[in-house]
């Protein structure tokens, strides 16, 4: 869809399509909603990611920790937003052998364990071994504060992943 269709949709239609854009945060997008008409598709990716910008600490590390655990072999099949289930799925996720499934377990377990916070990686176009080696290079880490950071970086790059798997690039 182009965002002129994006800006004629319903309300209802509007929000339906973008809600999960951060992750069982449908807060933003009826903040976002507000803001339309949109000249452009960078333009409603700057308003979802800046009205996330602006939110306090705790409201940003609610959104992280609502976010899945990935490669969780029983989320996948069911439980997970339409977004998160196609992400895992395409990056080879859903396909995992069960030693795989218990890789990602042990791994996500570790990291919730080290840093209080699922493990948040935009895994679109990644691969399954892309994904394992990140896992691991991110649990190397003892800084909280830093894998915080890289966390609220990765949800950003997957919220605007999201609206460009939405919205169509714009002709010059």
């Amino acid at each position: 869809m182009n965002i002129n269709e994006v800006n004629n949709l319903d309300e209802n239609v509007f929000f339906e399509i973008f809600k999960n854009i951060f992750e069982h945060s449908d807060f933003i997008t009826k903040l976002v909603q507000k803001k339309r008409p949109f000249k452009k598709k960078s333009q409603i990716i700057n308003h979802f990611i800046n009205i996330f910008d602006s939110l306090d600490k705790d409201t940003k590390l609610n959104i992280i920790k609502s976010h899945p655990d990935l490669g969780d072999k029983l989320k996948i099949k069911a439980g997970l937003t339409s977004f998160s289930q196609e992400e895992q799925s395409k990056a080879g996720l859903a396909e995992c052998t069960d030693e795989e499934f218990n890789e990602f377990k042990r791994l996500n377990n570790d990291f919730k364990s080290k840093f209080n916070i699922p493990f948040i990686y935009a895994v679109r176009g990644k691969t399954k071994k892309d994904i394992l080696n990140e896992f691991i290079s991110r649990l190397k880490s003892d800084n909280i504060e830093q894998e915080l950071d890289k966390s609220l970086i990765q949800v950003k790059k997957i919220a605007t992943l999201r609206i460009n798997e939405i919205i169509s690039n714009e002709k010059i």
